[in-house]
């Protein structure tokens, strides 16, 4: 077994090419299946589950407003001309700045973005947030997602629902 990270910064990557920065925070990564109970007629001893397409839910990314935030300034700036779905490259970072693994989002497109508040008053660190909807994760990270996403690629889509 691995040895935990304790102290992770994420990279993040558009069509791996457009660094957007060093993220302190990421919420939200995840999905969930469509759940449909059927009952099957004559059996009243059990109810039929029908797997469904996931949902993949938004991901919020927070972090310190610094100089890598006019990357993503530029990156929103493109997408208020035309929005284009891309694909973009989570990394985990460790404290020495060796990558821990990485989460492979595809048809990634801006939802929001939040700036800090300004008050001259205050004494918090000025954060910004990004919020992203994705259609789907390719590769879960690793070895095992890249092993996952090529026999997908090899043996075809997978399609249909899936009972049990």
């Amino acid at each position: 077994m691995g040895e935990p990270a304790l102290t992770l910064t994420y990279k993040c990557t558009i069509d791996g090419i457009i660094p957007l920065g060093t993220w302190s925070k990421i919420e939200g990564l995840g999905f969930s299946f469509q759940v449909t109970e059927y009952r099957e007629g004559g059996l009243n001893t059990y109810m039929r589950k029908i797997i469904g397409p996931a949902r993949f839910e938004n991901v919020r990314l927070s972090r310190p407003v610094d100089s890598d935030s006019e990357l993503i300034y530029i990156w929103l700036a493109a997408n208020l001309i035309k929005i284009v779905p891309q694909t973009m490259a989570i990394t985990a970072l460790d404290s020495e700045g060796q990558e821990v693994t990485t989460w492979n989002l595809a048809g990634v497109v801006p939802v929001k973005w939040s700036g800090p508040s300004l008050d001259i008053n205050g004494n918090q660190v000025a954060m910004e947030t990004l919020e992203i909807a994705y259609d789907e994760m390719i590769g879960l990270g690793g070895m095992v997602g890249a092993a996952l996403a090529g026999a997908m690629s090899i043996g075809g889509s997978l399609s249909g629902s899936v009972s049990f």
